[in-house]
């Protein structure tokens, strides 16, 4: 569920603990909550607080009155704050290293489940306007279908950005590059991380 999905009530309470965690930078207490917000009781806060805390919107820490932190993703009308996890070869596979920076993306690159960014490196996507430098956009999934361009980890280590395609008990990682040669490997050894679903290009 991203956050534009949240039902009103629970929305507004969201947008007015962000709200004051951006002005303030100190969470609201669960009565400033409910007086701001013109709930009936705290019984109703600590409820709508519980429902976002579980679908992984806020953290809170227990014994504290000023406890609410904001761990979901940021999103407007237009875009959406995701993750960017480091870098992914465009290339031979190179060891997956992660890191946590964050980017704006345009929603309509946003998956339905989770989504993340990593940036390219390497040249063997260049005929899908994958350049070096580029950041693509993905939408966290384990399976793709033929044909779909994914990160794919390789026993457990590698990762690199290619074109699926599955041949009975094989994986094929295509490059779109003709400098390059397609990785075969047997299905056991790749997981799939993520399907692509944009790409930003930086000059």
């Amino acid at each position: 569920m991203s956050i534009s999905e949240l039902p009103p009530k629970q929305r507004r309470v969201y947008d007015y603990i962000l709200d004051r965690l951006e002005r303030s930078e100190v969470s609201p207490t669960i009565e400033e909550i409910r007086l701001n917000l013109n709930l009936r009781s705290v019984a109703t806060v600590h409820e709508h607080l519980q429902t976002l805390e579980r679908r992984g919107f806020i953290e809170r820490t227990r014994h504290s009155p000023r406890s609410i932190t904001i761990v979901r993703q940021r999103e407007t009308h237009f875009g959406r704050e995701v993750p960017l996890l480091g870098v992914v070869s465009a290339g031979q596979p190179i060891e997956a290293v992660l890191t946590e920076e964050h980017l704006w993306v345009p929603l309509a690159m946003c998956g339905r489940a989770g989504t993340f960014a990593l940036r390219v490196r390497g040249d063997s996507m260049v005929e899908d306007h994958i350049q070096n430098g580029d950041i693509i956009v993905l939408e966290q999934r384990q399976t793709a279908e033929s044909g779909e361009t994914v990160v794919a980890l390789i026993d457990n280590s590698e990762a690199t950005v290619k074109r699926f395609f599955r041949d009975n008990n094989q994986i094929h990682l295509k490059p779109a590059n003709k400098a390059y040669q397609p990785i075969v490997l047997s299905a056991d050894r790749v997981k799939v991380q993520g399907v692509v679903k944009g790409v930003l290009h930086y000059a």
